[in-house]
């Protein structure tokens, strides 16, 4: 029975939320429309059957962890049935931008970097620095203890600035001038 303190999180105050939640999803998928058709699920989800929480719970994180679940349940229909796919936008959104390629290339070694991660770095990661989620977010979304968030969060960001100043260091590079 719905307590009067409870929360009726349907579609309309989920919108509080939307950039955060595009940012996380862009940073999960990679890609634009990937990230555009995460929460357009997540929503049409939350439209179905609008969740009652209780007065102390995360409205964010629990939106959050309803993206990651559509997301691993995208992720595991696409194993089912594997595709190429080419995210189109993405590619003409990088053309029109006018940055330079010396920063998109940077731009990109660290989304590389941050792709070769374990999932658990990955997550917490992307919840923190991307999404923008507090560190008791991101443990609550995750369902991990906040120690465990800072610890991957420490160790997550150490691996993607070594493996960006690895490729910075590339022989080749130094060999010719430090392009």
């Amino acid at each position: 029975m719905p307590h009067d303190a409870d929360i009726l999180l349907d579609a309309d105050r989920a919108l509080r939320h939307l950039d955060r939640l595009f940012r996380y999803a862009l940073a999960i998928t990679g890609g634009r429309d990937a990230a555009e058709d995460l929460v357009q699920d997540t929503f049409e989800t939350l439209l179905r059957r609008p969740r009652r929480l209780r007065a102390h719970d995360n409205e964010s994180a629990y939106l959050y962890t309803m993206l990651r679940n559509r997301h691993y349940d995208g992720l595991r229909a696409k194993r089912r049935r594997p595709q190429a796919e080419l995210d189109e936008t993405a590619l003409a959104h990088e053309a029109r931008t006018g940055e330079s390629p010396h920063a998109r290339a940077e731009q990109r070694e660290v989304l590389d970097a941050i792709a070769q991660l374990s999932l658990p770095y990955r997550e917490t990661l992307v919840a923190v620095d991307v999404a923008g989620l507090s560190y008791a977010e991101t443990a609550a979304s995750l369902d991990v203890p906040v120690g465990t968030v800072m610890s991957r969060l420490h160790r997550a960001r150490a691996s993607v600035v070594a493996a960006v100043a690895t490729r910075d260091a590339d022989p080749v590079l130094v060999a010719v001038g430090g392009m």
